[in-house]
């Protein structure tokens, strides 16, 4: 099924980056909106501009209005406040839960049928929120993709071999309790725990766990966008082609891993449905305790909220 427009709520970093990245690819109509309709208008003019050198004729609009969510066969949710320096996850989560509430609620008047890849943080408790304020909306959040695109890169430096011979992946959530899945971490088809010793496996996870925040320590100001904005545009690549790839996003629990009614990120084939099946598998005995961590995390700061 082909997907003829994709929107983007939200001009910054990461929402103008990956209209651009999906722009190259000629994944379809990316139309890019932000609350300051100059400010996407302006990002709009610059990705167009650039097209010659990467030869697509696949523009990206700008909208004036949320209304032009009308049509919408995904939607991308990246409009919030950003990370900065000295800031957790968690401190997003009252001003981002009412900016990503208001886009919900045009996402169900205009396009009620959409597919909604949320990446605002904290993307799993958002994810969460969005899924309980509206059952029947098609909604999976960021989770750790992007994790486990940094966990690839950390595996590939440490064993000094190819990203493109790295495979791994990361569950649970997107913050320090996420859980590099180690056991089913391989370069060229070979368990790392054959090339590294425990304490180099050690360092790889904690770079993994800690790879946001360093990023934002140095910039300050915002978090990093160019890896986050290419794992979207793969995301949806996934979904326009129905490539069916594999991506750990966050879902709404129904019992994987024995949990229900939480947001985890689990491993979920991404196709032109959006997902069409969590993959569960055993983990060994400390992976499945951090799962459980990361559950009774999520199930916490849920009673806060509904409180």
């Amino acid at each position: 099924m082909a997907i003829s427009k994709i929107f983007i709520a939200g001009a910054g970093n990461i929402g103008a980056s990956c209209a651009e990245v999906m722009a190259r690819k000629q994944l379809g109509h990316a139309h890019l909106y932000d609350i300051n309709e100059d400010f996407a208008a302006g990002q709009v003019m610059d990705i167009n501009q650039a097209s010659p050198s990467f030869g697509s004729d696949t523009l990206v609009h700008a909208c004036a209005s949320i209304d032009d969510l009308e049509g919408s066969d995904v939607v991308v949710v990246a409009a919030g406040v950003a990370r900065h320096a000295g800031m957790s996850r968690l401190d997003l989560l009252q001003q981002n839960r009412k900016i990503v509430g208001g886009i919900g609620a045009s996402i169900m008047s205009y396009c009620p049928h959409a597919k909604v890849l949320l990446i605002t943080n904290p993307v799993d408790v958002l994810t969460w929120y969005l899924k309980d304020r509206w059952p029947s909306m098609n909604v999976f959040g960021l989770g750790c993709s992007l994790d486990a695109l940094r966990f690839r890169f950390f595996i590939a430096e440490a064993t000094g071999t190819s990203v493109n011979s790295v495979a791994g992946t990361v569950i649970g959530l997107h913050n320090n309790n996420m859980v590099p899945l180690v056991s089913y971490a391989t370069a060229g088809g070979v368990s790392i725990r054959h090339m590294l010793s425990e304490s180099e496996i050690e360092v790889v996870i904690n770079k993994t766990k800690e790879a946001g925040t360093a990023i934002v320590s140095k910039l300050i100001s915002r978090s990093g966008f160019y890896a986050a904005s290419n794992t979207i545009a793969e995301i949806i690549e996934s979904m326009v082609f129905n490539k069916r790839a594999v991506f750990p996003l966050s879902i709404y629990c129904n019992g994987e891993f024995g949990h229900h009614d939480i947001c985890l990120a689990l491993p979920a084939i991404v196709g032109d449905g959006g997902i069409h099946r969590i993959i569960t598998y055993d983990l060994d005995r400390e992976e499945r305790r951090m799962l459980d961590v990361c559950a009774d995390e999520m199930k916490r700061i849920i009673g806060s909220l509904r409180k």
